[in-house]
């Protein structure tokens, strides 16, 4: 056998693989939007992807309104009015937090440093309760701005993507940022003229990661967001899912599917940045 056709029978078997296993992690999304157009009776009578009979039922009633104060658009609007905040504070305090450890010696930056690694390893369900009384002290609970949701991610309060930002910064070249001094360039300057511009892949990769988690986060908006009306897309699904005393799986499949198509869109617009800037992050550092 020669060495082109082994290549050729390794290749047809590497792809036969991929796409095997990527047809099994796809295969409960493809499930979800045929689910979505079958009647309540067919959703679960099987594994087959497509309808017998399409009905939009689930659709229409989706669009409802439930309480009157909110329909799944409503909700849709309330997730991104912070979620869209959140992400840029985020991308602007980690970059900034990055670029301070990561290219400036001041007193206590190595003991700066280990604390805010440390914080890695704190989870978020013992911060729930301080953070809770705090902003209740504050007056944010049940804030029309979503105060809570958003004021944290303006101190860099996501490490990992500060770290992930460091890592990045420790493989661009200083005599880039000394160039850039030399032509007249002040730290801020260098900052977004060359350091920005080089941080890209990790920069998209850190705001799809925040994207989907704030667009994910369900305890988050529970705890602060007490009117109806502001409910975003999360607490929206379940409370469709408790409208009724039987569910219409095929009403909250359609809710949740519509309520998840922009992280999907989103993030397949931009994964090759995200691909990128994650092999890079993990190949370097």
């Amino acid at each position: 056998m020669s060495l082109k056709t082994k290549r050729n029978i390794q290749l047809v078997i590497r792809y036969t693989v991929l796409i095997a296993v990527g047809l099994f992690m796809i295969y409960p999304l493809l499930w979800m939007i045929g689910a979505t157009f079958k009647p309540n009776n067919e959703i679960f009578s099987g594994l087959n992807i497509l309808p017998k009979k399409a009905t939009f039922e689930g659709y229409l009633n989706a669009m409802k309104n439930y309480g009157g104060d909110i329909n799944i658009w409503k909700a849709m609007l309330n997730t991104y009015s912070y979620v869209i905040p959140a992400v840029i504070f985020t991308i602007v305090s980690s970059t900034l937090t990055a670029y301070g450890f990561g290219r400036f010696k001041f007193f206590g930056r190595s003991v700066l440093f280990a604390i805010l690694m440390s914080t890695l390893f704190l989870p978020q369900v013992v911060l729930n309760v301080p953070q809770y009384i705090m902003y209740n002290i504050f007056g944010w609970v049940g804030s029309k701005l979503y105060l809570p949701l958003i004021v944290p991610s303006m101190f860099a309060t996501e490490t990992y993507f500060v770290f992930m930002l460091i890592q990045f910064l420790r493989n661009i070249p200083k005599e880039l940022e000394e160039a850039a001094k030399i032509d007249g360039c002040n730290e801020i300057q260098t900052l977004i003229k060359v350091i920005v511009p080089m941080l890209k892949p990790a920069l998209v990769s850190c705001a799809l990661f925040k994207f989907m988690w704030a667009s994910n986060d369900f305890l988050g908006p529970l705890l602060y967001v007490n009117n109806p009306a502001k409910y975003p897309a999360t607490i929206f699904v379940k409370l469709a899912m408790d409208s009724d005393a039987g569910f219409a799986w095929n009403r909250i499949l359609s809710t949740s599917l519509i309520s998840i198509l922009p992280s999907v869109i989103i993030f397949f617009i931009a994964q090759n940045q995200f691909v990128e800037g994650i092999s890079a992050g993990g190949v370097k550092g």
